[in-house]
């Protein structure tokens, strides 16, 4: 096979050395800071007169511009190339949090519940979004104001959403190698996580709707490596989606594939099969969507469609057909590209 021949010969597959990245100082910075940004957002929104006048006609566009502001904020963020270089950007992830902060404490308002929100709520919405254990279910019922928690308790609270946000997701993520992709792995992110935090709060607020707790099923070993493999999957399928091999995809997809948690066999198997047009594999739905893995699959294939620096209709017609199976709106993936 001649593309397969050409491409084994590029020299970009090559292993990542994540051994010597320090993610434990890269968690702390952003521990520390999460305290000050939530009671930076809650001291803000309370001298706001203004959100006191909101009502439910103004959540869609609270929604829309916190996200719009934070897409700014990652589309002006200068991330050095290299693996897991988005970790790196810690003030732009606080900018990110703090946004969303706010919007949960405005959203509280639109719903008539200003003084619902206190500073333990702020924490827990993000915490349960990025499938944390909370009790935000008892706290709906509750028909009295809510009193903050200790310090030190939310203290804990704030560290348990910065390992969260590490864990769960930007350290999970199978497009982190890709050296030159990280102001659009971040734009990405930033649209992504606000979604799933605004989904969070109207679930909680709207007085329409039960508060219902979703914690995800432990992730074993050999689940997250089931989990990876679908997401590789995916990437393979959307790169012969349009019947052609595009090289800077396959670049990116080998770098991927060469850093996967993988048998040798298995990565020569994914990259021979992303090079071959006609193949197509069936993806998991129902494992992606039980360990919430979805959105983050969508959003790894929007990073590889814009890799080949013009996304084809084809790959976009591809993304929004798994989109629709994996129960993702249309508005969300639209807002990705």
């Amino acid at each position: 096979m001649k593309i397969f021949s050409k491409l084994k010969g590029l020299s970009r597959f090559k292993q990542i050395e994540t051994q010597k990245l320090d993610l434990s100082c890269i968690t702390d910075d952003l521990c520390n800071g999460l305290f000050g940004v939530m009671e930076k957002a809650y001291a803000q929104r309370q001298s706001d007169s203004k959100n006191s006048n909101y009502d439910e006609e103004d959540v869609k566009r609270i929604i829309d511009e916190y996200a719009k502001e934070n897409m700014m904020i990652a589309a002006a963020t200068s991330i050095v190339p290299g693996p897991f270089g988005i970790l790196g950007a810690v003030p732009e992830l606080l900018l990110n949090i703090n946004n969303q902060m706010n919007m949960i404490y405005d959203l509280g308002c639109a719903y008539e519940k200003e003084n619902f929100i206190n500073k333990d709520v702020l924490l827990d919405i993000p915490i349960a979004a990025f499938g944390g254990n909370t009790n935000l279910s008892a706290i709906q019922d509750s028909s009295a104001d809510l009193l903050d928690s200790p310090e030190k308790v939310l203290v804990g609270k704030a560290n348990e959403l910065g390992r969260s946000i590490i864990e769960k997701t930007l350290k999970k993520s199978i497009v982190q190698f890709i050296p030159v992709a990280g102001p659009i792995l971040m734009s990405t992110w930033a649209k992504l996580t606000t979604r799933k935090v605004s989904k969070n709060s109207l679930n909680f607020l709207d007085a329409k709707e039960t508060y219902q707790e979703h914690l995800k099923p432990a992730e074993s070993e050999e689940v997250q490596r089931q989990l990876q493999q679908q997401k590789i999957k995916g990437l393979a399928n959307l790169i012969e989606s349009n019947n052609e091999i595009n090289e800077k995809q396959i670049e990116l997809f080998g770098t991927i594939i060469e850093n996967a948690n993988l048998k040798e066999e298995e990565k020569a198997y994914y990259l021979e099969e992303a090079v071959r047009t006609g193949s197509k594999f069936v993806l998991d739905k129902k494992l992606l969507q039980d360990y919430e893995e979805a959105d983050d699959l969508i959003m790894e294939m929007v990073v590889m469609a814009k890799r080949s620096g013009q996304v084809d209709e084809l790959e976009r017609a591809y993304i929004f057909e798994v989109s629709a199976e994996l129960g993702i709106e249309k508005q969300f993936v639209d807002g990705l590209f």
